[in-house]
C-alpha cells in the first residue's frame, strides 16, 4: 500500500480519505487470535522442512489432502 504524502496544512477531507484507505486495506489482513477461514479461490500453502510447498485442501466429506506445488 502506498499512501499519499500529507499536505502541509491540515485538510479534513484528506484525513478522511486516508483513514478510509487504511481501514479498507486493514480489513484485508488476517488477524492474530482469530479464526482463519480459507474460502473459494484462496489456498493454504505449507512448507515442509526440506522446502517443498504443499497446497492443503478438504473435500466435501472432510478428507484433507496435501498436493505438492
Amino acid at each position: 500500500m502506498i499512501l499519499q504524502p500529507p499536505s502541509q496544512n491540515y485538510d479534513p477531507t484528506f484525513e478522511i480519505e486516508r483513514n478510509r484507505e487504511l481501514e479498507s486495506q486493514d480489513a484485508l489482513n488476517r488477524k492474530k487470535q482469530q479464526d482463519v477461514e480459507i474460502v473459494k479461490d484462496e489456498r493454504l500453502i505449507l512448507s515442509s522442512p526440506n522446502g517443498t510447498r504443499y497446497k492443503i485442501s478438504v473435500d466435501n466429506s472432510g478428507v484433507l489432502s496435501a498436493i505438492a506445488i
